[in-house]
């Protein structure tokens, strides 16, 4: 499927982050960058999708793998729906988180 295909209308968070700007806009790229922009809170499909820019099909074509990779766990069931969440127990995930936060400094030093 090409990358076009997964992207939705209207400026969503993870069009712009700084994973995106090192790591292009794939799609499990913006999920993740739009997982880790709600750490503090659990997240639906819907709301991922919205978060990064995508449609929910890409979503879920998505995030088994990401899930499985221990990037991003399932956390619990809300109405039917599966919330998801940033796996901060996990030694792969914080160090995505790290170096968001480095890229956006250089990001903001270097305006790139």
């Amino acid at each position: 499927m090409a990358e076009a295909e997964t992207e939705v209308e209207g400026e969503a968070y993870a069009e712009d982050t700084a994973l995106t700007k090192l790591f292009g806009g794939h799609a499990k790229s913006r999920i993740i960058a739009a997982v880790l922009s709600e750490a503090d809170q659990d997240l639906n499909v819907t709301q991922i999708a919205e978060l990064a820019g995508v449609t929910r099909k890409t979503v879920y074509e998505h995030i088994d793998d990401l899930v499985a990779l221990g990037v991003i766990e399932h956390t619990r069931d809300v109405a039917g729906s599966k919330m998801y969440q940033v796996d901060r127990d996990d030694d792969i995930a914080e160090k995505i988180a790290e170096l968001e936060w480095q890229l956006i400094d250089r990001v903001d030093e270097e305006g790139v």
